[in-house]
């Protein structure tokens, strides 16, 4: 893909390379960072626009509006580009990019599959349009062309016409993460996933994967069918894999999973760098807050003792590649896109001001221009997507008479993972209810309360009352609790939010937190989304959560990608072999059909 370049701005950049007129910008004094050669020279940068026109001594005039940035004992290196990441509730796609760009990360590549599902094909696309627009940083999509879970109408939601529609518009880079990556392996469910992937590369886009826990053997079938990449390695041994299969390898830190440092050993193993990239993959707000976004991973390669040279290229030139975007992006070089990062030295990733587009946007870690997310227009991007949240009382949290004693309870093993464990059902109000005092009972629905599903889930918050929130992969309506008037309540306060998380420990107040933009996001900047998500995270802690990341477990408890069971619009599911343990039901009390 490229980002195409006015003709009359190309004129500027022409003549201002030959000193013949003043540029907007001049970057003076510094050293210059080369992706393409690891040569650190002295050298002025000079500016047209959102484009440099020259990386060398400037010494033709500067006009009354040349803004001269000092670049004295700097060295100056491509802005970060984030190739994989998803713009979590709490925060906003713009107060994200906000955030990021004041840290140096001046591109960021958003998966759409929760705002896809909460508002649709047409508001979506009017909505992915008018943010990239908005955004202070370059901000791109990548469309999904299959739930993480299966439910009745995904065929006509990611019908190959759908998707091509998305990809035909300049802000989507490709086609995001398959998890279900077994689809495509499937004969009976492979051939329109494989026309989606073709209609990507036919475009000159690309295909984004997500390969966890597959072996060899099909990782190298995996291969063959047009996904370009993956995220998932989590070691050494497997980041090798992928890159002898010819994947291009996104090496992940995030807070569910800090993998960095067992997976960088696998530079040391191959003779070739430039098909690996960094990626956050949608660490969490406070996460990002506290430790940084591409610039922190770039340190903990230094810090490794990875080169310079390396570190740098799998932060800006090497994904700029890999998105396509390398003869724009990913080097401070004439012609390419004016993404600059001065930092103090090679050592220290973290940037003292950012050029971004050709604007000075960031000094010290800090905004020098007005946030676009404050003056964006939330209510009017985002109308008609609020979700219908159901009124329902206690009685439909019970378990069914009907249900198996002892009950497929999933014990919380991990923040994304559960073991299938039995737990004895006693009578209660008309139905069953689990014995052990840690069991809560879990409610699924869809963003209308058209069906029901319920299940138990063990070892995840032992003085937890109940929660409710529409922060699901699933874009709907997920409930906790432990007993059915605590979670009644619970989802009445959600239906008055209008979507986000509520929840209380025992003994406590309320916990509320609003994502009125769609159920799936909130207004305000990063840093009051990041001190809710501490908050959130803090209350959850207080109520018994003893696993990494809070928002991963309400995240992937309603997807059908992981072990062992989960909440589908199926039913309470056996993920191996997709057998309904607990069938889901309509909200008067009949079982659903089976849609899986």
């Amino acid at each position: 893909m490229t980002l195409i370049c006015d003709p009359a701005l190309r004129l500027r950049l022409i003549a201002a390379a030959q000193e013949a007129v003043a540029p907007d910008i001049v970057i003076r004094g510094g050293r210059v960072w080369n992706a393409f050669t690891g040569e650190v020279t002295a050298a002025d940068v000079v500016i047209c626009g959102d484009r440099i026109a020259k990386v060398g001594e400037w010494r033709g005039p500067c006009g009354e509006a040349t803004q001269v940035i000092d670049a004295t004992d700097r060295v100056l290196v491509p802005g970060y580009i984030e190739p994989h990441t998803h713009p979590w509730p709490f925060a906003n796609p713009l107060s994200l990019a906000e955030a990021a760009v004041s840290r140096g990360t001046t591109c960021l590549v958003y998966d759409q599959l929760m705002m896809y599902l909460a508002m649709g094909e047409t508001s979506l696309a009017r909505v992915t349009r008018t943010l990239s627009a908005a955004a202070l940083p370059h901000v791109y999509w990548l469309a999904r062309i299959a739930s993480q879970s299966r439910f009745a109408d995904e065929a006509r939601l990611f019908a190959p016409d759908v998707i091509r529609r998305q990809l035909g518009a300049a802000e989507y880079l490709g086609t995001a993460e398959m998890t279900r990556w077994s689809d495509l392996l499937d004969p009976e469910r492979a051939l329109p996933l494989l026309a989606v992937i073709e209609d990507a590369r036919r475009l000159g886009k690309i295909n984004d994967g997500h390969m966890a826990g597959a072996s060899p053997r099909r990782l190298a079938a995996l291969a063959t069918t047009g996904i370009r990449s993956c995220h998932e390695a989590i070691n050494a041994e497997e980041a090798l894999g992928r890159l002898r299969q010819g994947l291009w390898v996104l090496l992940r830190n995030s807070s569910l999973r800090e993998d960095l440092a067992a997976l960088l050993p696998c530079l040391d193993a191959t003779a070739f760098h430039d098909r690996l990239a960094f990626t956050t993959d949608g660490a969490s707000e406070p996460h990002l807050a506290d430790h940084g976004f591409i610039d922190h991973l770039v340190a903990i390669a230094l810090d490794a003792g990875v080169a310079a040279n390396v570190a740098y290229r799998m932060a800006t030139l090497n994904p700029a590649n890999f998105l396509g975007l390398g003869d724009d992006l990913g080097a401070v070089a004439p012609g390419r896109v004016a993404d600059v990062n001065l930092l103090s030295d090679l050592d220290r990733p973290k940037p003292l001001a950012v050029v971004c587009r050709g604007r000075l946007v960031a000094r010290d870690g800090s905004l020098t221009v007005a946030e676009p997310s404050a003056t964006f227009r939330w209510a009017e991007a985002y109308a008609g997507s609020r979700p219908e949240i159901p009124d329902w009382g206690a009685d439909m949290f019970l378990l069914p008479a009907t249900a198996a004693n002892p009950f497929p309870a999933g014990r919380l093993e991990s923040a994304a993972i559960t073991r299938e464990t039995p737990e004895r059902l006693e009578a209660k109000g008309g139905g069953l209810w689990p014995t052990s005092p840690e069991a809560l009972v879990l409610a699924a629905t869809d963003r209308g309360g058209h069906w029901i599903t319920r299940g138990v889930v063990l070892d995840m918050a032992s003085d937890l009352e109940a929660l409710a929130t529409t922060y699901t992969t699933s874009a709907g309506v997920l409930l906790l609790g432990r007993s059915p008037e605590a979670m009644a309540e619970a989802l009445a306060r959600l239906k008055r939010l209008g979507g986000g998380t509520v929840l209380r420990s025992a003994g406590r107040e309320w916990c509320e937190f609003g994502f009125p933009m769609a159920g799936i996001h909130a207004t305000g900047s990063f840093a009051a989304g990041a001190d809710a998500a501490r908050a959130f995270a803090s209350s959850l802690r207080a109520s018994g959560y003893r696993h990494a990341d809070p928002k991963y477990t309400l995240l992937f408890l309603t997807c059908d990608m992981l072990p062992e069971v989960r909440a589908t619009e199926a039913g309470w599911v056996r993920i191996k072999t997709m057998e309904v343990l607990h069938p889901a039901e309509t909200p008067g009390g009949d079982r659903k059909t089976d849609r899986g």
